[in-house]
């Protein structure tokens, strides 16, 4: 019986909060599964949207982290999916420009990668690598001729693609051990807790990887002992998935 949008996605927000709440406390306002106008997805943002407050060793609010999830129905209408997602982090408080966002766009244009990281702030000389650039692109040629932005900001760095993005436990763990930010509990208890999800996050990926390449997936069971059995027809691959930008 497939289990209805609503229900997955207001299990992943509910596994959000445990996850964000293990890491900077109880008090953090949860995540909610809200429906949209279009009444086929649901977007997962906490609720209030007061954003993740990460804290030194002090206590003292050093970064805020703002997460944002659309939800909709895989091709199939049996699994959630993610259409589009954002994790930005600001200096707290009266942060307002990212320094840094991970954004994944389910059906980004050809030319930016679905999953990138975009930072924010001055790098001389990147922008003027950026001005001297070539013009085999249209991107790179309206560069170029002024008609897009020359700022480290206006670059989308990849990530993994659709399957193999970064989760918000990675981007957590890294403010963790990049910035010192203080976790409620130890620090062994939170890189723990994150593991342990983050794991769960890798799983649903594998599964979703095994459904776009099954064939893939057979020789790599058989190669371990396994006997499968193939349906006929055989599943067709979704070579667009993993050719993905």
């Amino acid at each position: 019986m497939t289990v209805s949008l609503a229900e997955q996605a207001g299990a992943f927000a509910d596994r959000l909060t445990r996850t964000i709440r293990t890491i900077v406390g109880q008090d953090c306002p949860a995540f909610a599964a809200t429906v949209l106008e279009e009444a086929s997805a649901f977007r997962v943002a906490q609720s209030p949207a007061s954003g993740i407050i990460l804290s030194n060793e002090a206590g003292e609010p050093i970064l805020r982290m703002d997460v944002d999830y659309k939800c909709i129905y895989d091709e199939h209408d049996e699994y959630m999916a993610i259409e589009e997602s954002q994790i930005r982090v600001f200096v707290e408080p009266k942060g307002c420009e990212p320094l840094f966002r991970y954004e994944f766009i389910r059906d980004a244009a050809t030319s930016i990668p679905s999953a990138h990281v975009q930072f924010h702030g001055r790098h001389p000389d990147l922008e003027q690598a950026m001005k001297d650039s070539g013009s085999s692109t249209p991107r790179a040629k309206a560069r170029i001729t002024g008609q897009k932005p020359v700022s480290l900001a206006a670059l989308h760095f990849p990530v993994g693609g659709p399957r193999f993005r970064p989760a918000l436990e990675d981007v957590l763990q890294m403010l963790i051990e990049e910035f010192g930010v203080k976790p409620a509990g130890s620090i062994k208890a939170a890189r723990t807790a994150l593991a342990e999800s983050r794991e769960q996050w890798r799983r649903t990926q594998v599964a979703t990887v095994v459904r776009d390449a099954p064939a893939a997936a057979v020789s790599a069971l058989e190669a371990l002992g396994y006997t499968v059995t193939a349906p006929n027809p055989p599943a067709p691959e979704k070579v667009e998935k993993l050719r993905a930008y």
